[in-house]
């Protein structure tokens, strides 16, 4: 305790070092420094939180060539709908596409709260309920005594409208163009692909809409390496 009023508290106590430039001294950071340290960070952060559009876009991309591709060589024409082998095949791809995207999403959103996770979530729920209710409208409309060919169209198309609009309602959601656009170009090769019908339409949207994933992958890739 100091023995008179104005004594400095400091007293006995080693003077603090001078900041310094020089080699070996102690240095500070200036503000321009400091300032691009943080946002330094923090894009580290938002690389490390944001979703990849590019392995989703190919991950579609990918199954939707597969699948469709089995769809159209799998065809039995005297049937009028694809084989057991092909829906297989078909199954598969869409599965793994759906396992990889809620994956990777899960990792990257690992955390985030509020409005966003909410956000993210109600989206991604909308996609189980509209492909459930899709399932309901398929079973309702083969046990009508719907013909294969009428039910491979339906099929296809009611699935390539879910698709359509949920990218568009997100692209617009979150104001990604990207997204919306290649929601519009589903809604554009869908329309194709019924007017078509099968086999034929199967290969395109095995090239269409795969072609248009991969597309849109190689485009994410193309944006991110310009803002990087």
């Amino acid at each position: 305790m100091p023995d008179r009023p104005d004594a400095d508290l400091t007293d006995g106590a080693p003077a603090p070092e001078p900041l310094s430039d020089e080699p070996g001294g102690p240095s500070t950071a200036s503000p321009a420094e400091a300032l691009a340290a943080i946002r330094s960070s923090q894009e580290s952060v938002r690389r490390q939180l944001q979703v990849s559009s590019t392995a989703l876009f190919a991950a579609w991309g990918i199954a939707f060539l597969l699948a469709y591709t089995a769809l159209y060589v799998g065809y039995d024409e005297i049937e009028q709908m694809p084989s057991a082998w092909a829906l297989l095949v078909l199954a598969v791809c869409v599965v793994s596409a759906m396992a990889f995207t809620a994956i990777h999403i899960a990792r990257r959103t690992a955390g985030i709260r509020g409005q966003s996770a909410r956000v993210g979530a109600m989206y991604g729920w909308s996609w189980v309920f509209c492909f459930g209710f899709a399932m309901v409208i398929f079973g309702a409309v083969a046990d009508a005594g719907a013909p294969p060919l009428a039910m491979s169209i339906l099929t296809n198309a009611v699935s390539l409208l879910i698709v359509a609009a949920l990218y568009m309602a997100g692209g617009a959601l979150w104001q990604e163009w990207r997204m919306f656009a290649l929601g519009a170009w589903f809604a554009v090769i869908g329309s194709i692909a019924a007017i078509v019908a099968p086999p034929n339409g199967y290969l395109v949207q095995a090239i269409a809409g795969g072609g248009g994933f991969l597309l849109a992958a190689l485009a994410a890739v193309v944006v991110e390496r310009r803002r990087s």
